[in-house]
């Protein structure tokens, strides 16, 4: 099966005629105009092979079995300088020869100019906002790759305009200008690791039908505080979300349904869920609460069976959020948060935590760095479903400083209320200036019916992966 772009929901034309094209495209005529182009064109890239080995056979009627999948990836890059601007492309591949699940993005491609005061950018790219090693609330530009690592969140290339302006004494002011919506890919039946169930995205319900333009904002500064450095960013979105709900519904459309009754029901569906208010939804499911809001003709279709499966619903928010990092001699303490505005729920995410560095720990000349923090989240089930809801979360991680730049790191995720448990386990060390070598574990414990992390419980394995740079 060949790599193809995995734009769900029937976006890949908008998203290829948004920015990032449109920037590919200037590119192109600057480069057809440009005598002196090749003196300034420079090209990286990265080459892998991932052996993954999943100890248990999947969970659920479709997944991979045990065993092993060889995992290719390629990310391809090039930078020009174009006299009047700056060129980036960078491309990524990946695919899974036992599941079949692939990715091909467009991560970055956009041009760049400007001064020391004011720059902007215009094309496709890879924003990153956040202090927090566990997980990053305030990070919402891109949307999700899926199908990484389950420790591992990675992000996809997202069409925007950015303008940034230095400012002093207040630090800088980004403006965003996000073009295009992606839709998650939820893979099929197939994908492992993967949440018990595969929404019906050819079924995708927006909230509203102005998708395509969304709108963020992001202060950062550092100041000097006490003995030590304060980084801060204060940072605003108003658009769709990047996660979905998830809602039962019509879905995976066969006989005798017709498309008729499936468009009436998820529309009930719809009017039902966006009626609920969190009051009252506590140790209740979202399936429970939305078929009792919904219509006696609705409840029956989904009692019926024929059809019935799960749609992603994208609702409109607005999220406010802080990130501050403080740090002073060896130590590093962090606070990232977010309260998010929907139409039917308010809610807070936040980490707190620090990290502590040992310079040359017992006469080695390595450093040994330890990280803790507490997550906490007060949705409620109205809203898409998260991990990071009352955990710690701790790591350590020894990097050796030898000519190698070998690296040994462990973590682990607790769970307060569940007692879901993720454990991590790193190794990554160069073979030579070009080629590295990393062996990884990851352990998954959960029961609790409640808890997200339970449908991924059959889902440990390990990995060894070979990567070449260019």
């Amino acid at each position: 099966m060949g790599m193809h772009p995995r734009l769900p929901g029937g976006t890949m034309t908008r998203f290829f005629n948004s920015a990032c094209s449109v920037a590919l495209a200037a590119a192109t005529t600057a480069f057809a105009g440009t005598s002196a182009l090749a003196e300034g064109l420079t090209f990286h890239g990265e080459l892998s092979l991932t052996a993954r080995h999943f100890t248990q056979n999947g969970a659920f009627a479709g997944q991979a079995t045990s065993g092993t999948s060889l995992i290719p990836e390629t990310r391809v890059g090039l930078s020009a300088a174009l006299g009047f601007a700056d060129f980036e492309l960078e491309l990524y591949g990946r695919g899974d020869d036992r599941t079949g699940n692939e990715v091909f993005d467009i991560q970055k491609a956009y041009i760049s100019a400007g001064t020391d005061i004011v720059s902007v950018l215009f094309g496709s790219d890879v924003v990153f906002w956040g202090t927090a090693e566990s997980f990053n609330p305030t990070n919402i530009i891109n949307q999700d790759d899926r199908f990484a690592r389950v420790e591992e969140t990675r992000k996809l290339g997202q069409p925007m305009i950015n303008l940034n302006v230095e400012t002093g004494a207040l630090g800088t002011l980004s403006f965003y200008g996000l073009l295009g919506f992606r839709e998650v890919d939820f893979g099929d039946g197939s994908t492992r690791p993967r949440f018990s169930t595969v929404p019906d995205d050819s079924r995708t319900i927006f909230q509203s039908s102005h998708r395509d333009v969304d709108f963020a904002f992001r202060n950062t500064n550092t100041l000097n505080f006490a003995n030590g450095s304060l980084d801060y960013a204060l940072s605003y979105f108003q658009g769709t979300s990047r996660a979905p709900v998830i809602l039962p519904g019509c879905a995976n459309l066969a006989a005798p349904t017709t498309a008729a009754t499936c468009n009436a029901v998820n529309a009930d569906i719809r009017a039902s869920y966006e009626g609920l208010t969190p009051a009252g939804t506590a140790g209740a499911t979202l399936p429970a609460l939305v078929a009792a809001a919904s219509t006696p003709a609705t409840q029956a279709f989904l009692l019926g069976g024929s059809s019935v499966g799960s749609v992603p619903y994208y609702q409109n928010i607005q999220q406010v959020g802080m990130e501050m990092a403080y740090a002073a001699g060896d130590w590093i303490w962090k606070f990232e948060g977010t309260r998010r505005f929907t139409s039917n729920e308010d809610y807070f995410s936040g980490v707190f935590g620090f990290e502590y560095r040992f310079v040359n720990p017992m006469g080695s000349t390595g450093d040994l760095t330890i990280s803790t923090e507490y997550t906490f989240d007060d949705r409620s089930v109205l809203q898409p479903a998260t991990v990071f809801d009352d955990d710690i979360f701790a790591s350590v991680r020894y990097d050796f400083n030898n000519r190698l730049s070998t690296s040994v790191a462990l973590s682990g995720l607790y769970d307060l209320d569940t007692k879901g448990k993720v454990f991590n386990f790193d190794v990554t060390s160069r073979i030579t200036d070009s080629t590295r070598i990393g062996f990884s574990a990851t352990h998954i414990d959960s029961n609790d019916p409640n808890d997200p992390l339970t449908a991924l419980n059959s889902d440990d394995y390990y990995e060894l992966k070979f990567s070449y740079f260019f």
